[in-house]
């Protein structure tokens, strides 16, 4: 090919470049395709379910389709179920009017948000560990990104006097947002209520914003209770809670979600759909109506089948010397410490490698990641995740430090 011939290749954004640089950054696409396509490779990261979607969700779904709900169209009982839900789960009353907007799942929720609260130079505050997003999203917006340790030691449970001595120190004019995913992931931590108000108290006092993430909300292992910030009472005006139907009801790919919130942010996201999609799929909208109105009972199953598989999870890492791993309260994955190893990135190629069993480094997860691998014990069926332990276990037993 010529010179004159080259294809020029389009310069890509600062914005993006400064996400692709973080190092939290998901590089899902570096792992070899001959890895990934192999029969015989066990994906262990990624997080969902194998069960069986339930019949009235699925009946919802098609009549959704029938109903010509593939055609753009006013989902009104939508905004109306979020906010019945709520009070029924939170005792906390919103306005389906003003105070609730659907998004396409809780990802694109997060980002629409980040979107219209931070400007370049503005700073956000979180905790490591800590989602991806919590660090990715500002990166690409030009925010600084501060963060408040976990302790691992003591099961992932913050210590309220030292998070307040933290972030005190963290804290200045620039600061912005509190992002906080509850259930916590990577960790599986469920947040108390009691930690929540003195938390919830000081950032109030400073005007910060708290960003909810909390689609893990019914993935909770008893005795354990999940307390959204929104239902704090100091923090009804100062939260924003978002979650989707991907993580309890396994509806991923229906890419629904909602957003509820100040008034003032809510008719911010409007302007902000007006400027791409408008609207999420309807047929998702509407379907999404009978999963909040249906019954609820399947998720008691699932939970509980969910239990199983984090003790056979949590035991199989502990057995491999020099790994340690926290019995998670939520969700359906396991942080495991393998630092006395290796790093988080060389144990997740070597796993993929010599294995063929896929897990997330820790690095994905703020700047304590590199001692940690995520483990999901969801989405795979159970015979295969079984399987995949063992060959962790093998794996790592004769790994050299």
């Amino acid at each position: 090919m010529s010179e004159q011939q080259a294809v020029t290749q389009p310069a890509l954004s600062a914005a993006l470049q400064r996400a692709e640089s973080h190092e939290s950054w998901h590089r899902f696409d570096e792992i070899p395709s001959a890895i990934v396509n192999d029969p015989d490779t066990i994906a262990l990261n990624l997080s969902g379910g194998w069960q069986q979607i339930p019949e009235h969700i699925l009946d919802a779904g098609r009549a959704a389709v029938e109903d010509g709900f593939l055609r753009i169209q006013p989902v009104p009982q939508f905004p109306v179920a979020v906010a019945e839900k709520f009070q029924r789960d939170f005792s906390v009353d919103v306005d389906p009017n003003t105070e609730v907007i659907a998004c396409h799942g809780a990802g694109d929720g997060v980002f629409a948000l980040l979107s219209v609260l931070l400007n370049p130079g503005d700073e956000v505050i979180t905790f490591d560990p800590g989602f991806t997003f919590s660090y990715v999203i500002p990166a690409y917006l030009g925010a600084t990104v501060k963060t408040i340790p976990l302790p691992a030691t003591a099961n992932w449970v913050p210590d309220p006097e030292t998070v307040l001595a933290q972030l005190d120190q963290l804290l200045g004019p620039k600061t912005r947002v509190f992002m906080l995913a509850n259930p916590e992931n990577p960790t599986g931590h469920v947040l108390r209520r009691e930690f929540l108000e003195v938390l919830g108290e000081r950032l109030r006092q400073h005007g910060i914003i708290v960003v909810e993430d909390q689609v893990y909300e019914k993935v909770i292992y008893p005795p354990h209770e999940f307390t959204s910030m929104l239902s704090v009472p100091a923090m009804r005006d100062s939260t924003i809670c978002v979650s989707s139907f991907a993580k309890s009801y396994l509806c991923a790919g229906m890419k629904a979600g909602y957003v509820v919130g100040p008034a003032a942010v809510i008719k911010a996201l409007r302007h902000y759909y007006m400027l791409n999609s408008f609207t999420p799929n309807t047929a998702a909208l509407k379907t999404a109506v009978d999963i909040l109105r249906g019954p609820q009972d399947f998720l008691k199953t699932w939970v509980e089948e969910w239990d199983v598989l984090r003790h056979q999870t949590t035991d199989a890492l502990n057995s491999i010397p020099g790994v340690s791993c926290s019995l998670p309260d939520s969700g359906t994955f396991c942080l495991a410490d393998i630092s006395a190893l290796g790093t988080g990135d060389e144990i997740a190629y070597l796993l993929a490698e010599q294995a063929r069993v896929l897990v997330t480094p820790g690095s994905h997860y703020g700047p304590s990641g590199n001692k940690y691998i995520r483990v999901c014990y969801g989405r795979t069926q159970p015979d295969r995740i079984v399987e995949g332990l063992g060959r962790i276990v093998e794996t790592l037993s004769q790994a050299t430090p």
